[in-house]
């Protein structure tokens, strides 16, 4: 049993994927984050806010993401050649100087798609993923799997340390049928979305979203390290992602990089 856990551990991180793997990984993430910047497409204007709005930002904290000074035609022109490391990630072109290049330029911008997003600068937001995997392309060799299997483990984290949070402010009973359909009234009360209504009227699909839940934040990392699991972890995810979206009208962005879980070897020609 160990040494068929060892040889699952190796062949997960220092195995060899093939290049029809390497290749959708990377048109995967390039193609997400040019859909999360063009979400704002006026992200570089944000450094013309008042200078009032930085004072309460410490300046080790701007420095930290390249922040020396707040120029507007610096930060469109770093914008625009992100966009066009992004394109030649995607194609495959002088990866080593375009993947390290964009993963800078990603830290760079992530703080202020995280700003607009939830207020908050200290974060990458949903560009973290995306700035992880151009550092690891840069770093990696050829085929080397390892790059995309951390950027699949910290996806399936945003899963797992979402049900740590829910357990340490709430406890287990965050999962049980009669806490989603408050929930789902509580939605209700703020944006009146049918579906919400009605999970809040029917116990034993709030108990379906309760146990799906539980399964979903427990056991999707398994999905990082076997394929097995993932034909149940992915279709569960999915289906939590449209509940989450009809019934409580929250929306996760990083929704795209489930792809990166397919095995798309199936497109490959023998």
């Amino acid at each position: 049993m160990i040494e068929r856990l060892r040889g699952l551990w190796e062949e997960t991180w220092f195995g060899r994927a093939s290049g029809t793997t390497i290749v959708a990984a990377r048109v995967i993430v390039a193609a997400h984050s040019l859909w999360i910047l063009g979400s704002h497409p006026n992200l570089p204007s944000v450094i013309g806010w008042p200078a009032a709005f930085w004072k309460p930002i410490p300046r080790l904290l701007l420095i930290r993401f390249g922040y020396f000074g707040l120029n507007d035609r610096v930060e469109w022109t770093l914008f625009i050649l992100l966009l066009c490391f992004l394109v030649a990630v995607m194609f495959g072109v002088a990866i080593r100087v375009t993947a390290f290049a964009a993963g800078l330029l990603l830290y760079h911008f992530g703080p202020l798609d995280s700003l607009l997003a939830s207020g908050d600068f200290t974060s990458m937001g949903g560009l973290t993923v995306p700035t992880i995997f151009m550092f690891a392309l840069w770093a990696a060799d050829r085929n080397d799997r390892w790059p995309v299997t951390l950027a699949q483990l910290f996806l399936a984290l945003s899963f797992f340390l979402s049900g740590v949070t829910k357990l340490s402010y709430v406890g287990w009973r965050w999962y049980t049928g009669p806490n989603i359909q408050q929930m789902a009234l509580t939605y209700w009360s703020l944006s009146p979305r049918p579906a919400a209504l009605w999970l809040a009227k029917h116990a034993w699909a709030a108990w379906s979203v309760a146990i799906g839940s539980a399964s979903l934040d427990a056991l999707f990392i398994v999905a990082v390290f076997s394929k097995s699991a993932r034909w149940i972890a992915i279709p569960l995810a999915v289906v939590a992602l449209i509940v989450r979206s009809t019934v409580f009208g929250l929306h996760w962005l990083s929704a795209p990089l489930l792809l990166l879980f397919i095995d798309w070897d199936f497109l490959r020609k023998d």
